[in-house]
């Protein structure tokens, strides 16, 4: 079947993203600082005893933390670093701060797992705090590494305490409250968007930071997460990890740990206490079938369509579709008649979004659930389609986007990939060939999982290599879906 489209008008909607794209498309990249260490090795006891506090940063050293391994930024994040805290500097929901437990193999906090993650720091909650659990050969030359993390939204989870006197604060402690108690938290949370700290001047920073802390707020500001509200295999983390800022306000960090307990309510910490868990997107980088592959194509230009179609024919697999809701609106593109053919030729289509933001970084919780929305809503008005499926544009995550799939789509599968044929870099240069390079490299450190589009010619026509390449590994080409095993995917 021949479909008519029309390259302007989609063009008018994804060429503009390219750049962006190209600019920032991982969440995580791995640098040579993920494999630093200074020499020493910390391993988990092996009771289960009540265990003691487990201090993993106080920030001492600017390139290794408390056990030993490497703390620092990803995605060129500027920080500020003085003995005793780090100061991040974000301008971009990608950018992220880790600080390690292991990097020679996987780190257990099965002796904590009942305790909860403190952190103490100044200035912004408004961002995401992730338990980043390893690949599954605790190796971080296997892909993914950084592996699956599990999220959660900060300011949920900020107890200030009023700095008060000694015999004050032993008054507005003195209370029986079980600290273990799990409750919405009723603190009043004052306005955390304060005005946008830059990065002053090498000779005033650290005044600047401590004097607004102490001028503007006679508080200390903290977090108590629970380790159960992080649902990732706790026999193999890596790191905690601090990203998902979507204002341009500083973040100091002063200390990260495990603890056992936390102050009880009282008036001077506004009677906090911990919050449920929010139900949260489980995020997916890799396929859990033996020997199984997966390819997931985004949205691209109307004009190759047919040629990405042809390719599958012709090799006979199938594969997954991420389909943008303004594309399929749009009648000129003729998107919605492709993926319908698409459909009935097996191929699984899901969401991608309404119009190809960066949903982390929109300003509020009504645009990100507007853009799930409306997806959905496109989905069933132009496919007759529901999914659970959703790849985020650039691959970006943070805690309120799960949280706004979950509030729409029961148990949803966020789809990212271990997997980059890099089109985004490679894909219009004067080197296309890079392409296959990356391709090889990911599926060689065991990648099973990819992301492409049918952006520029160069990819589709890489397209069928990427195919026999597989093929001839042995690995069984399917949809998303069926990689992931998913009980309600059509049979192989």
């Amino acid at each position: 079947m021949s479909f008519r489209v029309s390259f302007q008008v989609l063009c008018s909607i994804i060429c503009p993203l390219i750049p962006a794209v190209t600019a920032h498309f991982h969440a995580y990249v791995e640098t040579p600082n993920w494999l630093a260490t200074n020499g020493s090795t910390f391993h988990a006891p092996e009771n289960q005893t009540p265990m003691p506090a487990l201090v993993i940063d106080t920030f001492q050293n600017p390139t290794h933390n408390d056990l030993g391994f490497w703390h620092g930024p990803g995605e060129d994040l500027p920080v500020q670093h003085e003995p005793g805290f780090i100061r991040l500097f974000p301008t971009d929901p990608d950018q992220n701060f880790h600080t390690q437990f292991n990097i020679h193999g996987c780190f257990s906090l099965i002796p904590w797992q009942k305790q909860l993650l403190h952190v103490v720091f100044e200035g912004n909650e408004e961002f995401t705090v992730s338990l980043n659990e390893h690949n599954t050969e605790c190796y971080p030359q296997r892909s993914p590494f950084p592996g699956t993390p599990d999220s959660v939204q900060a300011s949920r989870y900020v107890m200030r305490t009023q700095i008060l006197s000694g015999d004050d604060e032993k008054s507005s402690n003195d209370t029986g409250t079980d600290t273990n108690t799990h409750a919405p938290n009723t603190i009043t949370r004052r306005n955390a968007r304060r005005q946008a700290q830059r990065v002053p001047s090498n000779d005033t920073r650290e005044d600047d930071g401590d004097n607004e802390q102490n001028s503007a707020s006679p508080e200390k500001t903290e977090l108590f997460i629970p380790l159960s509200h992080f649902h990732i295999n706790h026999n193999r983390v890596v790191s905690v990890s601090f990203s998902g800022f979507y204002t341009n306000v500083s973040l100091t960090l002063r200390r990260v740990e495990i603890v056992s307990a936390i102050p009880p309510p009282s008036p001077n910490n506004n009677k906090f206490i911990i919050p449920e868990k929010a139900p949260s997107g489980k995020l997916i980088l890799r396929c859990s079938r033996p020997n199984s592959f997966a390819f997931g194509i985004d949205d691209g230009q109307p004009q190759y369509a047919q040629e990405v179609m042809r390719i599958l024919d012709e090799e006979g697999v199938k594969v997954t579709f991420f389909a943008v809701g303004a594309g399929l609106r749009d009648p000129t593109t003729n998107f919605t008649n492709f993926y319908r053919e698409m459909m009935k030729k097996g191929h699984q289509v899901a969401l991608h979004s309404n119009t190809h933001p960066k949903m982390e970084a929109l300003p509020t919780l009504q645009d990100i659930d507007e853009e799930v929305v409306r997806t959905i809503q496109t989905f069933h008005d132009e496919l007759n389609l529901t999914s659970r499926y959703f790849r985020p544009p650039f691959g970006t995550v943070g805690a309120r986007m799960r949280e706004a799939l979950a509030s729409r789509i029961k148990d949803p599968y966020i789809v990212n990939w271990s997997v980059d044929v890099e089109d985004w870099l490679w894909g219009n240069t004067s080197t296309p060939e890079h392409q296959l390079d990356a391709f090889y490299r990911s599926v060689a450190r065991g990648g099973n999982l990819a992301v492409m589009h049918f952006l520029n010619p160069s990819t589709v026509g890489y397209l069928p290599q990427f195919i026999r390449h597989i093929k001839s590994a042995g690995f069984k080409i399917m949809r998303i879906d069926q990689c992931l095993e998913d009980p309600n995917s059509p049979p192989l």
